[in-house]
């Protein structure tokens, strides 16, 4: 099947996120139109204002669906009407929930809206293309610790399962679960029916980079920014904080590969695991001290020590090979973040 056509309709879901906000930059400035789900119309406005704020292009091809529930076939049907393709964005993420509440709040959301986005989509003739944004969380096994000297690729899955999700002992693991078994279910789709789409699925690390979406305070940070600002506010006494899950990727990267995952020409369905490299909590408290001297309050830790040979890598040479991806250092990334969390933090004095 033919990529999509330029200058063609494309579907956002979660349009009002960190990822999502970017990804429809993208195609805008590409020249494509969009339209984004949000779950009410204050969001859209929200969403809308932000973009602009941001100085991005062609807001005027942009329209809003208002989906309440993202589950909703009917709803997403509707959303899909006139599309080409839909990149997945959608999720459910809340560190609210407790073991008891996992199923309801992390588990069922996330497989019903993905397995509800690919049964939708399979109702639109016109669709070409389904990007689901999956997670390195349905790639890693966890279980099997740091696992110095071994590299993950597209060919890895997370061994947990649903059951798993639903009895885990903390949050960390039943959002690994959750993002595992919600792509499976997307696998599990186009093996199990005749769709007329081609699926596309890609597995970031953790996603830093400057915001462009609705957010009015610190508090409202996105899981992995919020990493950068414990390092950032950390005070030059204080203790580096411990580096999680340590592969990333730069948001406008990661959006550059949504887009291209459109594009490019292929006759299956392929995934992707997009991941920069090795990365660690010192290694962006160093950045800040030289790059930005007179706003740092980033603790000085131990200069230039990094930890990559004492954990797993990752080999994104597919996504660069196949989509022509080329990756932001991270100070590339780091520095306007970094900007921009200090000045939000100005404001909110």
């Amino acid at each position: 099947m033919a990529p999509i056509d330029s200058n063609s309709l494309v579907l956002i879901t979660g349009g009002n996120g960190f990822i999502a906000a970017h990804c429809i930059a993208t195609l805008l400035r590409s020249n494509y139109r969009v339209r984004a789900t949000v779950r009410s119309a204050s969001k859209a406005e929200a969403t809308r204002k932000s973009l602009d704020a941001a100085g991005v292009e062609n807001l005027s091809r942009l329209e809003f669906s208002v989906v309440p529930d993202p589950t909703n076939i009917q709803a997403l049907v509707a959303a899909l009407q006139d599309c080409q393709a839909v990149v997945h964005l959608a999720s459910a993420f809340n560190y609210d929930a407790v073991p008891g509440e996992f199923e309801e709040k992390l588990m069922i959301p996330a497989v019903k809206g993905t397995q509800g986005i690919c049964r939708a989509a399979e109702q639109i003739s016109s669709i070409r293309r389904v990007v689901v944004m999956s997670s390195f969380a349905s790639v890693y096994d966890a279980s099997l610790g740091l696992q110095p000297g071994r590299v993950y690729t597209e060919q890895d899955w997370c061994p947990l399962t649903y059951e798993d999700g639903v009895n885990a002992p903390a949050v960390p693991v039943a959002y690994r679960a959750s993002k595992v078994v919600a792509e499976r279910a997307a696998w599990d789709y186009v093996r199990d029916n005749s769709v007329q789409y081609q699926l596309i699925t890609l597995c970031p690390g953790m996603v830093f980079g400057k915001m462009i979406h609705p957010i009015s305070s610190l508090s409202q940070l996105n899981a992995s920014n919020q990493i950068v600002w414990q390092v950032l506010n950390a005070g030059h006494d204080g203790e580096i904080p411990p580096t999680k899950a340590p592969v990333w990727v730069d948001v406008e990267d990661l959006a550059t590969a949504s887009f291209r995952a459109l594009e490019f020409s292929t006759s299956g369905h392929e995934r992707f695991l997009v991941t920069q490299a090795s990365y660690d909590t010192q290694e962006i408290a160093d950045i800040i001290r030289e790059k930005l001297p007179q706003k740092n309050k980033a603790p000085i830790g131990t200069p230039k020590h990094r930890i990559a040979s004492t954990h797993y890598s990752c080999d994104s040479s597919k996504v660069q090979r196949v989509l022509g991806i080329k990756f932001k250092t991270l100070e590339e990334s780091i520095v306007p973040l970094a900007q921009q969390l200090y000045s939000m933090a100005v404001t909110e004095v």
